[in-house]
């Protein structure tokens, strides 16, 4: 389990990925203030929120779950066990929770309810509200949140309890943790709350399988309601469920496998603490967690983002607005090393701040890296050698005074350990060019000149990949939606350009500049999966011929898809797999990142 750190406010991104940030002591007033007037959990705090014993004027009389959550509000369908029984759910899959109270008096100012929460048994925790996916202010582990299936406000009709009770409507809350004042006595009252447990919070924290989380109602001044208060519920995962939110732009990301058989895959806990986690699975990518949270690289901003796996070790670049950084972490070998962070942080090059954050890495044979990263004014590549040193950055165009900004940068080694960089340029060009082992750099070849334009646009180029016959396939989308693919040979010759698929293809989905699609390749055939633009869901193409794609197949569907990146690797009895992650429409927020695996 993750060890809890000491919590921070981290603002929300800007559209076009830059972060405005708080002074430390402001954000906490801030978060103090919000958590004061109900507007998100304030989990952080020590407080019971407690006042005496139970209410003897104040009771609940029953209380039921319902795991359907788009269920109509008054329907008697939807429920995820019985009346005041536990029930089993899932992290990061909103519920609701239908209550009847009834009071004996009321005083002259009224009553309201409150809901607080714990976790095993821990301290008794206020219940805020906080949107899902996407909150305003904090991720806490539990929170409300906007009801879908009715309007706020809505009345409610009997669904529980003694039918024998005089009844009166009271109504369904949303987006609120707090009911109205109301002074009605004598009569029992049903109240619903959205609610979402989330399996990655702000801290960073991780909520285990089979948790056990309690529910219980207080009134406006914390004194806990009297009766039978609700049932605990116990919570998982759902098979290829990680939680947690994607990096920006990043380039490869994993999943990577170790000697163990073990996947790895980079992400952030949320929208709102983004800062690095190692995610791992044991079971072929049924169930994930974080390891060596205790160590985690501290700094966020994770915008531009690229890795490599090099033997045991996942080495990591990553620019936020004022750095470039290596991290890198150590895949366990099984008893004897357990997984490790490595580098944490260890600054490379302090670049002006370009407009978008971009980095990726390769490995050569000899063990050194090639990193490449944007500035204000273009791209530099840098190279660390095998004995662990970083080089003097180089500019990729070093002519580059009045020309467009180059960025979207994509790297891949091919067998004679040479380095092939694609790029692109804001006035709407994409390049590709080579870089030997003697440090010098090909003459760049035009890949295309309808790129487009926009923010959006800038990365266009897909992860780079090495065929079997030694040319590299360079898959991009235009400024049409459309993909084409070009083959470079390892003469450097560019072949024609080949549309991949009639579909276009989403970029710039939530937060990320960058297209959403990956493309890998496994003896010899291309396998290409990619985000429908208008559909939002997940296709699947191949090429095991050049030129010639098959038909794309929808294997995700109806989930409203932001990004996905995948690799090869090997599952159960060595089954090779394409296996990926990928955004089920998280809308920019968290809680949506889920694995899946096609047989190769």
């Amino acid at each position: 389990m993750i060890k809890r750190t000491a919590a921070t406010f981290k603002p929300v991104r800007r559209a076009h990925g830059e972060v405005r940030k708080l002074p430390r002591q402001l954000a906490h007033m801030v978060l103090a203030l919000v958590c004061a007037i109900g507007i998100n959990s304030c989990q952080y705090s020590s407080s019971q929120s407690t006042v005496g014993e139970p209410s003897a004027e104040l009771r609940v009389l029953a209380s039921r779950y319902r795991i359907d959550f788009d269920t109509p509000l008054n329907s008697a369908t939807g429920w995820a066990a019985a009346e005041n029984q536990p029930a089993e759910l899932f992290y990061d899959y909103p519920f609701r929770l239908r209550v009847q109270t009834v009071a004996k008096t009321a005083p002259d100012h009224g009553h309201e309810l409150r809901l607080q929460y714990r976790r095993g048994n821990g301290q008794w925790l206020p219940v805020g509200m906080a949107e899902f996916p996407y909150p305003a202010f904090a991720t806490p582990m539990v929170s409300t949140l906007s009801a879908t299936a009715y309007q706020a406000g809505e009345e409610t009709e009997r669904l529980l309890g003694d039918p024998e009770l005089e009844w009166d409507e009271a109504i369904a809350l949303s987006a609120t943790a707090v009911t109205p004042v109301w002074r009605t006595t004598g009569d029992a009252l049903e109240w619903e709350w959205p609610l979402v447990i989330r399996r990655f919070s702000d801290g960073p924290s991780f909520a285990e399988d089979e948790e056990r989380f309690e529910f219980r109602l207080v009134d406006g001044m914390g004194q806990v309601l009297g009766g039978r208060q609700p049932a605990p519920v116990i919570l998982r995962s759902r098979a290829g469920h990680l939680g947690g939110t994607f990096v920006e732009t990043p380039a490869r990301l994993g999943p990577y496998q170790s000697a163990t058989g073990h996947l790895y895959f980079i992400m952030e806990p949320s929208e709102t603490d983004n800062r690095f986690m190692m995610v791992k699975s044991v079971d072929d990518g049924r169930s994930w967690f974080e390891v060596d949270g205790d160590s985690r690289p501290s700094l966020g901003d994770l915008e531009g983002v690229g890795s490599v796996q090099v033997g045991n070790t996942i080495h990591i670049i990553h620019q936020t607005s004022d750095e470039v950084v290596h991290h890198a972490f150590e895949m366990s070998d099984g008893l004897a090393k357990p997984d490790t962070w490595v580098v944490t942080t260890e600054t490379i090059a302090q670049p002006s701040e370009p407009p978008t954050q971009v980095a990726d890495v390769v490995a050569r044979s000899d063990g050194s890296l090639v990193a490449v990263y944007g500035s204000a004014t273009g791209l530099y590549w840098q190279v660390r050698s095998s004995t662990g040193e970083w080089q003097p950055a180089n500019p990729v165009n070093p002519d580059a005074v009045g020309m467009p900004v180059f960025s979207g940068a994509v790297l891949l080694t091919t067998a004679s350990d040479s380095v092939v960089l694609g790029y692109t340029s804001a006035d709407g060009r994409a390049f590709v060019r080579v870089l030997d082992n003697q440090g010098q750099l090909s003459v760049p070849q035009r890949l295309s000149d309808q790129i487009g334009t926009r923010e959006r646009d800038v990365g266009a180029i897909l992860p780079l990949v090495a065929m079997p016959d030694g040319d590299v396939v360079i898959v991009y989308r235009e400024s049409s939606g459309l993909l084409y693919e070009r083959r470079l040979s390892a003469l450097q010759d560019l072949g024609p350009a080949v549309r991949v698929t009639e579909r276009a293809v989403v970029s710039g989905a939530v937060d990320s500049d960058q297209v959403g699609a990956d493309v890998i390749q496994h003896e010899g055939t291309l396998h290409l999966i990619f985000i429908d633009e208008t559909s939002r869901d997940i296709y699947h193409t191949r090429s095991s011929q050049p030129g010639e794609w098959s038909a794309p197949e929808p294997i995700v569907e109806g989930v409203d898809a932001g990004w996905l990146r995948g690799s090869v690797h090997r599952q159960g009895s060595q089954q090779a797999v394409y296996g990926f992650v990928y955004d089920a429409g998280s809308q920019g927020g968290s809680g949506f990142n889920r694995y899946l695996a096609l047989p190769l």
